[in-house]
């Protein structure tokens, strides 16, 4: 219980990583078959056959392009409501990002959308898996394959969330042609920093591979630091710690109009040129694929915990008044790695519940149809645009016990009366 005050996440990255990463860091030894270890266990755990880890997963988009051959003059279909590097990414690499929307309340791919935003032109789509739910897979690959368009999923926020389709029951990544992961230090399993690439086309594999061979290792002064971070985050989320340091900070921002923890986390959005140079500079080391086997040995029973939380909330907010809740496409397993609502007055919602002890984010998606990023690549997207202002991400980590979750179901309802009470042009 952390004393009615309940941080947005709390990281995977426990005290038996950080004294792994601090053994491997200070005696590092030959990366590769400890990488390889990892990868191949990654493997067998998403069920396919190759597992190539990354430095991250833009770049492992970007790899996955190339060793498909798509490029200048093809067209990517992408979810409206993505991060901004994958569009990014796509644009770097010479393709046209075509966006299509997605469900008001799934947040994943709407498939209608993907169909009618296919052209001659169009290579490949990107189910994108957001918030830890899986996409109608089944409903996407019929599209798809009869057309010749490669299935690239988006895995990053969803390691070990399973789809019930046509095929039986298998967890994301390995429905498509390929797949990619991201394991930073505040996702569901982390390994410090890098990403993986998941196929069973073994040409795709050994392009990824051979990209990733040709690449210098990433400086072990980086692992050493998001070590410390993740360290130092899980220490201040503690639930003794938590009400005395980050929560009074976050609080103080708050009136100040910013969000300390946000901005740390977050990063400039950009268009990239050309390829980062530090892609290449950036080749996983056996620390990381270290902590990811540690990781992988849990996942599952943290995944299980997110989902018993995120069952609760999804049963006990369904009527709150002028709040709306997530829903799923039929077949899934979410992993709930985010429990995203929606309210009109988004900003004061957050606002009252962190004045209740339960810190909340508007999180890092955009709608990218509709950003200052992509003008040439505009295309409507309704519900992306309507999520972009309403979303708030309520906590729904594994280290929330039955007292958390009562005390944020309460803090939510009440929070949405008090905005009720005291809407424009109403008297407090």
């Amino acid at each position: 219980m952390y004393f009615g005050r309940i941080p947005r996440f709390s990281p995977s990255f426990s005290l038996h990583d950080a004294i792994t990463s601090a053994r491997l860091i200070a005696r590092p030894p030959d990366d590769a078959p400890k990488v390889r270890e990892f990868e191949q266990a990654f493997a067998r755990f998403i069920g396919v056959k190759h597992a190539v880890m990354t430095p991250s997963a833009r770049y492992a988009f970007y790899l996955i392009l190339k060793a498909y051959g798509i490029g200048p003059g093809d067209e990517v279909v992408i979810p409206g409501l993505t991060y901004f590097a994958i569009p990014s990414i796509a644009v770097t690499a010479g393709v046209r990002p075509v966006f299509a929307d997605v469900g008001l309340r799934t947040h994943v791919l709407d498939p209608a959308a993907f169909e009618a935003a296919i052209t001659p032109k169009t290579r490949a789509v990107v189910p994108t898996h957001l918030y830890g739910t899986p996409c109608d897979l089944d409903a996407i690959r019929a599209i798809a394959q009869p057309r010749g368009i490669k299935v690239i999923e988006d895995c990053a926020q969803s390691t070990g969330a399973r789809y019930s389709g046509a095929g039986g029951t298998q967890r994301v990544g390995s429905f498509g042609d390929a797949a990619y992961y991201t394991f930073g230090l505040t996702k569901n399993m982390t390994t410090l920093t890098g990403a993986m690439v998941t196929t069973d086309d073994p040409a795709v594999a050994d392009s990824v591979r051979a990209a990733i061979d040709a690449s210098t290792p990433a400086a072990l002064s980086r692992s050493r630091k998001e070590a410390v971070t993740g360290l130092a985050m899980k220490v201040a989320t503690h639930p003794f710690v938590y009400p005395l340091t980050l929560h009074p900070v976050i609080l103080v921002g708050n009136r100040l109009g910013k969000d300390p923890i946000h901005e740390p986390f977050g990063e400039a959005e950009v268009l990239y040129p050309s390829l980062p140079t530090s892609f290449q500079h950036s080749r996983p080391r056996a620390v990381q694929a270290a902590v990811g086997l540690q990781q992988l040995a849990r996942v599952d029973g943290l995944n299980a915990a997110r989902a018993k939380n995120g069952r609760f909330l999804d049963e006990h907010l369904q009527h709150v008044p002028h709040l709306t809740v997530p829903e799923y496409p039929a077949g899934v397993e979410p992993i709930y790695m985010s429990f995203v609502v929606h309210h009109a007055r988004r900003g004061d919602l957050i606002a009252a519940l962190r004045r209740r002890g339960v810190d909340t984010t508007f999180g890092y998606m955009n709608d990218c149809s509709d950003h200052p990023l992509f003008p040439e690549f505009r295309r409507p997207c309704p519900n992306a645009a309507v999520i972009k202002r309403e979303q708030v991400h309520i906590p729904v980590h594994p280290s929330l016990d039955e007292r958390d979750l009562a005390h944020m179901v309460e803090a939510v309802r009440s929070a949405c009366l008090e905005l009720a009470r005291t809407a424009p042009g109403r008297a407090p």
